[in-house]
Order: structure tokens, then sequence, then C-alpha cells
């Protein structure tokens, strides 16, 4: 292709790498504003000055796309740890102390999986010793082996954990232990019923805020706060506080528009990034 665009990456077609990335950095390299692409001009008009410029057009704003999606896929590489899971669950777990300093931890399975689709695969898991430990512990691998080695009818999956924390024995009898999980679960377009309108991305990385909100959590405000106090001391006269967004991810979306021309769109409001209760 004529001009200065950057290689794809290896390994990917040049123009679908575009659409198998979808997350934009808030405030990173990727500003997008909505761009549109000219259609691809017919075999009938290739040779009209006006379809010269337009692939004129098309291949210079296809090389700046180029460009920002190399910068953005950049970004993503450096900090992948920070994309966020696709939905938080937060339980509390019965811990005690054994033998040899290990800890021993019981989980419900009903309450690990309990109403999350089959596609859903655990990302992450924190253990912390009470809501407001600074400090958790990761956990991931040992109950990610649960879940895939163990035994589908046990209906309690248990741990064996060697902490690092000195301070351990000491705190462990007035502990409220909180297990966070999160969750990944993706869904094509035909999932979400876009696949008549939407090109790209032919799946996303479906992000929710669900559940029930702690006793300790991060209210949105102080409407909130008083509602589960209200909550707290009269469960039928006031409902519980709900789990929310609290802000998003942009996401960018190829599509034809009404004039049947390709359309990049980003939307601000499609994917959690973290939540709060309201």
């Amino acid at each position: 292709m004529p001009g200065q665009g950057l290689t794809p990456p290896p390994g990917s077609p040049m123009l679908l790498i575009l659409l198998m990335f979808s997350w934009l950095p808030s405030g990173g390299a990727l500003s997008l504003t909505q761009e549109h692409l000219p259609a691809f001009p017919g075999p009938s008009d290739t040779h009209s000055s006006t379809d010269v410029s337009r692939a004129q057009e098309f291949r210079k704003r296809y090389a700046h796309l180029q460009t920002r999606l190399w910068l953005n896929q950049s970004w993503a590489d450096a900090n992948s740890d920070l994309i966020p899971a696709a939905q938080v669950r937060i339980l509390t777990p019965k811990l005690r102390l054994g033998s040899g300093g290990h800890l021993h931890l019981r989980i419900a399975r009903a309450d690990l999986t309990e109403g999350l689709p089959a596609a859903s695969r655990l990302h992450l898991a924190l253990l912390r010793l009470s809501p407001t430990e600074p400090s958790s512990w990761d956990v991931t691998r040992p109950l990610q082996r649960q879940l895939s080695l163990g035994d589908s009818r046990a209906p309690v999956l248990r741990l064996r954990l060697l902490p690092q924390w000195d301070r351990l024995g000491a705190t462990l009898p007035s502990a409220r232990p909180q297990l966070e999980l999160h969750w990944r679960l993706r869904a094509s377009l035909e999932d979400l019923g876009w696949a008549d309108w939407v090109l790209a991305p032919r799946e996303l990385d479906v992000r929710m805020c669900v559940g029930a909100c702690p006793s300790q959590f991060r209210s949105a405000n102080t409407h909130a706060q008083m509602q589960a106090r209200l909550h707290g001391l009269n469960p039928e006269a006031a409902p519980a506080p709900c789990c929310v967004p609290a802000s998003y991810e942009p996401v960018v979306l190829m599509h034809q528009d009404s004039d049947g021309r390709v359309s990049l769109t980003p939307f601000d409001d499609l994917v959690a990034k973290d939540c709060h209760c309201v």
C-alpha cells in the first residue's frame, strides 16, 4: 500500500487487527472521535477522478488508523495487567489455621459459580482477612486448579494455603475474610444480537457489576450509605444497595452506517471499568 503506513503486528491481518483490539486507554494515545471510511469504488467507477481522490483519501485515513492502532496496541502490551475483569463477586469464605502455619479455606461451590454463564472463566481471586485490609493474597491459581480438576459434584472447595503474613496467627481470630473473585465472559456479536450491523470485533470481553453489596462497600454517595443503614435495620422497609458501574472503558466498533460506508465509532458507556454501590 502506498504511503508511510506502519507494518501491522505479525500474525494478524492488517485490517482485522484494528477490530480485534477493542479497548482504548483513558487519556492515552488514542482519543478516537468518529471516523468514516469512504466506500470502496465499484468497477465501473475505477477511473473517475472523483473515485481516485476518494481512494487516495481512504489510503491516507487507513494509514492514520494503522498508526493509532499500533500506538494503542503498544500501550495494551505494556499495561495488560490493568485490564479489569468481567464480573466481580465478593464472598465470605470460612478460614481456620492448621498445623505448620497452613491456612485452610472452605468455599461453597454454588457461591462461586451460581448464576454465571458457562463461558465464564476465573481471572483473578484475591483473599483479604477483612474488607479494610490493604494487603491481599493472590489465590487465583490454586482456586483455578480446584475448579478445573476437582470433582464437579463436590459441594465445597477446600484450599490448603501457606500465607507469608507473620501476623496471621494474631489476626485470624478476629478476621472477617473476604474473597474477591474476578470473572471474564466473552460474548459474540450473535450473543449480543449485533451481527446484522457490527462488522467487528467479532467478540467482546463483557464486564458487568452484579451481586449484593458487602457490609463495607464502595458507596457512590451518601444516599447509598443511608439506604444500606436503613436496609440493615429493616430489610422490608428499604431495599439493599445495588452494585452498578462506576466508570467505563471506551470500546470502538466497526460498522456500516446508513449510507453503507464503513465507520469506526467509540462507545464510552458499553464496558464497565469498575463498580460501586448505589
